[in-house]
């Protein structure tokens, strides 16, 4: 009997250290890199312009974890924090694969001055693609951004140091 015991104790124990690490909710390995457990997942930055440009950049980690940081001509200036569902997670990645996101070009740029640009990152498994966005960039590309726009600009933002 005690040796019984003994055994269920070790089973549990086992079992109760692979689970997740720190409350970070595993996954797959698509959203972010092979490591650390809360790793970067997608980046989204719009730079500002000689004009009114609105001016951000939005992190999002594999965990939900994200923050925003309003720069310019943005309703929520400063450093922000929320929390994104896996739902849209699943959401961007199904969009970046579905425009061929990790196979486009690094770089869309050219002899402009007043543009502001668009500096995406997204990393899945072994997938790692920065993209910097300014002048003649594909539609595809530019609509991928205004769709990350809309999943990510209404998150409930909180200001870094606020009362939880």
């Amino acid at each position: 009997m005690r040796t019984v015991l003994l055994s269920l104790l070790s089973l549990s124990l086992l079992a109760a250290c692979s689970g997740p690490k720190n409350g970070v909710a595993t996954d797959d390995g698509r959203f972010g890199g092979p490591a650390p457990a809360d790793s970067l997942f997608f980046s989204l930055e719009r730079t500002p312009c000689f004009g009114m440009c609105p001016s951000y950049r939005i992190h999002v980690y594999r965990s939900g974890y994200a923050t925003w940081e309003g720069v310019g001509h943005v309703e929520k200036m400063g450093l922000h924090r929320g929390r994104i569902g896996r739902d849209t997670l699943e959401a961007l990645l199904n969009e970046a694969e579905r425009i061929g996101y990790f196979g486009l070009e690094d770089k869309y740029d050219g002899p402009v001055t007043d543009l502001p640009s668009t500096l995406y990152r997204m990393v899945s498994g072994e997938r790692d693609k920065a993209i910097t966005a300014r002048y003649k960039v594909p539609r595809e590309l530019k609509d991928f951004g205004r769709y990350a726009d809309s999943l990510l600009v209404p998150v409930p933002w909180r200001p870094v140091g606020a009362a939880r």
